[in-house]
């Protein structure tokens, strides 16, 4: 489709709780970014927080963070325990009035800065922040904007959201809005056949990507890594990026872990490296729980968050890593979820050129469907899998093969290239839209021109 003629180009705001942290959503925003940037979009960001500074223009409205105390107290109400007739009013006078302090603040910029776009991360497929969900569909309804809305994930998919039935209506209407000029867009085959079922709305899937060109190696700032971690020379460094939750399954790593010491000979031939922190106050018995189980077989397991971030820095006084640096310097790499919105650890794995070991959750099998070659188990950590393992660690050549396969994989569907062509096709849809709406606003504009000159004239006559 040929490129329609914008008076200032796609002025795209990306919208989230946070940005640029280590969270999932955050890190797949930060490409989303580069793509757009890409294809000649300035882009602007309003979130919460930011966990780095934006190197492009950007707004902070507190409202939107998730732990903002007011927004954290309605999302207890409204998902935490039944609530009588009396309550609900109270949870939906609560909700509004936030969504009064958020929806002029981020009104005012996307029109203060002619943003003619918005690209929504997430924040109207899961409410943990309803005030926000509703100030959005309002400011979308209002200034009839184009908005490509990505959903990572859905409520419905957690009982968590789901137990009581508290403001049926707010979830009905802006989670997701059901309005004109918007592209759903979700992240695997799977999400999309739920997303239909459950509002009858079509998506187009994007899946996620690997930014190839931030693919690290040892270097002079990482070569001391494993050191500093304390991971012995001799040990086989098992890498687990992913944040203490439950889901992830970590006790599986501990014990894949165990049984590759046991195969050895040596409990110590394994260190099992976890990068991130607990997600909050509901993991502390999960961390309890991966501690017990680590000391009962006996698998060295480090805790490494306090050392490892998005990017490489400095904090008191000590060298801090970034995730990349993680990677470049372990030897397998573990995420044997039972569930997952996607998975970017598959695709980083292949990326990096390290075997996975990773458990069959149901977006996978749509991944490996590209061709990947895998260490999988399916629930159960049988002893095929660990034999296969033992295979691809002790068989460089076998190894090496494999990688080189996966690499090939990765870099074909899932690199910054080809989501900038995924992008390319959406934003020509957008930029029809924003096109008609600019043709609806200059005929709205010369319809009260032309009024007001013809009451002027009658005036005078």
């Amino acid at each position: 489709m040929p490129k329609l003629p914008l008076p200032s180009g796609r002025r795209v705001g990306i919208i989230h709780s946070q940005l640029l942290c280590i969270d999932g959503v955050s890190l797949e925003t930060a490409k989303w970014l580069k793509a757009y940037r890409a294809l000649g979009d300035k882009v602007f960001l309003v979130a919460g927080k930011f966990c780095t500074e934006p190197k492009v223009p950007y707004k902070v409205i507190p409202e939107l963070a998730l732990d903002h105390p007011t927004v954290a107290a309605i999302k207890k109400m409204a998902f935490e325990a039944p609530l009588d007739d009396e309550e609900i009013r109270a949870l939906r006078g609560l909700i509004n009035s936030t969504a009064r302090k958020i929806k002029p603040q981020l009104k005012e910029f996307i029109q203060r800065n002619g943003i003619n776009v918005l690209s929504i991360e997430n924040v109207l497929a899961i409410p943990a922040n309803i005030p926000l969900g509703v100030a959005l569909k309002d400011i979308i309804e209002e200034l009839n904007i184009p908005t490509i809305m990505r959903h990572h994930d859905f409520f419905w998919e957690r009982s968590y959201y789901i137990k009581y039935n508290n403001v049926p209506d707010i979830l009905g209407k802006a989670f997701p809005p059901k309005l004109n000029r918007i592209r759903h867009v979700t992240i695997s085959k799977v999400a999309q056949q739920d997303f239909l079922r459950w509002t009858g709305v079509d998506s187009m899937v994007i899946e996620n990507a690997v930014d190839f060109s931030k693919i690290a190696s040892i270097d002079n700032y990482n070569k001391d890594f494993r050191k500093e971690l304390g991971v012995e020379k001799a040990q086989l460094l098992l890498l687990q990026p992913t944040r203490i939750m439950e889901r992830k399954r970590i006790e599986r790593s501990i014990q894949f872990a165990a049984e590759i010491n046991k195969a050895y000979k040596d409990k110590n031939k394994c260190a099992l490296l976890i990068t991130g922190p607990t997600a909050g106050s509901e993991s502390k018995d999960y961390f309890e729980l991966l501690v017990k189980t680590a000391r009962g077989l006996s698998v060295d397991v480090i805790f490494g968050s306090d050392r490892i971030y998005l990017h490489r820095m400095e904090r008191d006084g000590k060298k801090i890593y970034s995730i990349d640096d993680a990677y470049a310097n372990s030897d397998m790499i573990c995420f044997p979820s039972d569930i997952e919105g996607f998975g970017n650890v598959v695709i980083e794995a292949a990326a990096y050129k390290k075997p996975l070991f990773v458990n069959n959750y149901p977006v996978l099998r749509e991944i490996k469907s590209k061709g990947f070659d895998f260490i999988e188990m399916n629930g159960t950590l049988d002893k095929p899998v660990i034999d296969l393992a033992l295979a691809i660690l002790k068989n460089k050549k076998k190894r090496e093969e494999m990688m080189e396969k996966n690499f090939a994989v990765a870099r074909e569907h899932y690199s910054i290239e080809a989501l900038e062509a995924h992008l390319e096709q959406i934003t020509s849809e957008v930029d029809k839209w924003t096109f008609e709406r600019m043709v609806s606003e200059i005929n709205a504009a010369i319809y009260r021109i032309t009024h007001s000159m013809m009451d002027l004239i009658f005036r005078k006559k």
